[in-house]
């Protein structure tokens, strides 16, 4: 998985791509059973083997499908038999799509709980080289999430963008954000930013993702009223996003998290690899980056998490305060 936790998520619309071993089933299985741990109903879109993987994690994990199943907190729907029903003649069928997922919420929300859910159609349909009516069902959703409270995650394996065009890729991302608690902003490429206390968004490992992520976190930046970090900010997150790039080669998610005192700039891959730094020569073009990291920021490091590490700088929000050496 790109990441992998997922507790923190609030209502929105993730996109997660991950390998099909048992860190990515895992992920998904720890985003089940955090649903169930906030007293939500899940909903389960998976192809029948992918199922059987994730139940067998949670059941690992301590908890009983079959229980959940029975007290109305967990639903399952074949994605490849769901999808077989919402194509008509090679073509994403709206109004199916529109009628059989209302009934799915109907019947997710009729003790009141709060919906999580995870789908693969959109994979699917990926997988088949139907990548228009994979973004079709992907606006479906984001239609969706704005008639009803809930959160989504879609999931693709890394595979299916190896031979995928760039522009393809950038929309894919786009339909999505990893959000905490939102109160309504936009940022000026139409991304929805979070105006609680973090905010995050996943890109793939191509070189224009540094960029992207760059003018995501001097968006939210300024949001959020600072706009007198965005240079330090922006320096940072380019050096950790061509980290992630150049050496871990996976999607990787920026973050920007608000804390007392100052704000956590961070970068999370799927490299379990420690964070080395290397001491540059005086004619290297390259090889400097932890150091600008370093000599910007008042603090600096990495932490493992499942699937993966973050690395993360901090700024002050006191400019009288020194930075640490």
């Amino acid at each position: 998985m790109s990441h992998g936790g997922m507790a923190a998520w609030g209502r929105g619309h993730a996109v997660s791509f991950y390998t099909l071993d048992s860190e990515g089933f895992g992920a998904v299985a720890r985003f089940v059973a955090d649903g169930w741990a906030g007293d939500e109903c899940v909903v389960l879109v998976a192809t029948g083997p992918h199922r059987a993987a994730v139940e067998t994690l949670l059941v690992a994990l301590g908890h009983d499908p079959a229980s959940q199943a029975a007290s109305g907190r967990y639903l399952t729907l074949d994605a490849e038999e769901t999808l077989a029903e919402l194509v008509v003649d090679g073509h994403l069928d709206a109004d199916l799509f529109m009628r059989r997922v209302d009934e799915v919420v109907t019947e997710a929300s009729a003790a009141g709980r709060p919906i999580r859910a995870f789908g693969e159609m959109v994979a699917l349909l990926w997988q088949r080289g139907q990548i228009e009516e994979a973004i079709s069902l992907e606006l479906l959703w984001n239609q969706l999430l704005r008639d009803y409270d809930f959160s989504l995650l879609c999931a693709y394996p890394t595979g299916v963008f190896d031979h995928a065009e760039l522009v393809d890729v950038r929309r894919v991302c786009d339909l999505h954000t990893d959000l905490m608690p939102v109160d309504g902003s936009s940022s000026t490429d139409g991304a929805q930013l979070s105006l609680g206390h973090a905010c995050s968004r996943v890109y793939l490992p191509t070189a224009s993702s540094v960029p992207a992520a760059r003018h995501f976190v001097v968006d939210v930046l300024k949001a959020w009223g600072h706009d007198s970090l965005t240079a330090d900010a922006a320096l940072i997150v380019s050096e950790l996003a061509t980290n992630a790039v150049t050496h871990a080669a996976s999607p990787f998610r920026a973050l920007v998290d608000r804390r007392r005192g100052g704000l956590r700039i961070g970068v999370e891959d799927a490299a379990r690899a420690p964070l080395e730094r290397r001491t540059a020569e005086a004619d290297d073009i390259s090889g400097r980056g932890v150091d600008i990291v370093a000599a910007l920021s008042a603090r600096w490091g990495y932490s493992p998490v499942p699937g993966g590490k973050v690395v993360w700088a901090e700024l002050l929000l006191d400019p009288t305060r020194s930075r640490a050496g």
